[in-house]
Formats: structure tokens, sequence, C-alpha cells
């Protein structure tokens, strides 16, 4: 089990331990995630796990309650297809054995596939020139 404070910070709706960047990461996994402990603020902290298997990865991130999202324990949370969890930021809290630890805060989010990205960059290059 871990053990987290989470304290509104001033008028600003951040929470003690989170830290929030000013633009989206990249993806960092398509695969879903088992939610294994939802905190009093109604975030959770989840697994990913393997397409097709409930197996750990090793990975273990945050879900916000964006958009009124409430989360429960042991809760599978499937990306669906054209999205991935991208990286928004990153929480760090303390586990319940005293150890330090920062995990990525994601979202569900759109993906762009990179040749789509190069495309878009070879038709700005080329409108131009």
């Amino acid at each position: 089990m871990v053990v987290v404070s989470m304290l509104i910070a001033g008028g600003n709706s951040t929470y003690k331990g989170i830290t929030l960047f000013e633009k989206e990461g990249e993806c960092i996994s398509e695969n879903s995630f088992k939610v294994f402990q939802v905190l009093d603020s109604g975030e959770a902290l989840a697994n990913e796990v393997k397409q097709g298997y409930l197996i750990p990865t090793g990975l273990t991130v945050l879900f916000l309650n964006e958009d009124g999202l409430s989360y429960y324990d042991d809760q599978v949370i499937k990306i669906p297809s054209g999205k991935c969890a991208k990286q928004i930021g990153i929480f760090k809290y303390s586990a319940k054995s005293g150890m330090e630890k920062t995990v990525p805060i994601v979202g569900i989010r759109n993906k762009i596939e990179k040749v789509v990205i190069d495309h878009l960059f070879y038709l700005l290059h080329n409108i131009i020139s």
C-alpha cells in the first residue's frame, strides 16, 4: 500500500508532489493499466499491464481525475485505438516502506505518429521555400 499526502497548494489547483509539464510529453505506452490504489483526491496509481494479459510490466503511473473521471481499485484502464498514455507530469510520493518514489503522470491523449509529423514538416518546408 502507498501512503500519500496531497495538499492543495495556494489557489493554483496543484497538489504537493505533483508537477505538471507546460507541454505534453511523449507517448509512453499504448498498453492497458490496472489501478492498485485510488488516492483520497481521486487520482489513481496504476501499473501498466501487457495487452491481453494482466501481467505488470514494471511501469507505474498516476492518472489524474480529469473531466470528473472516477477510478476504483483493480479497474483496468484500456487505451483506445489511436490514443496513448502521454506523460504530462511527474508525481513524487513516499511508499509505506518509506522509500521515495517518482512516477510519470499520464493522460490518455491522441497519438500522432512520427511519420505524420515528418510529413507535415515536409509540406511546411515546401510551402515556405
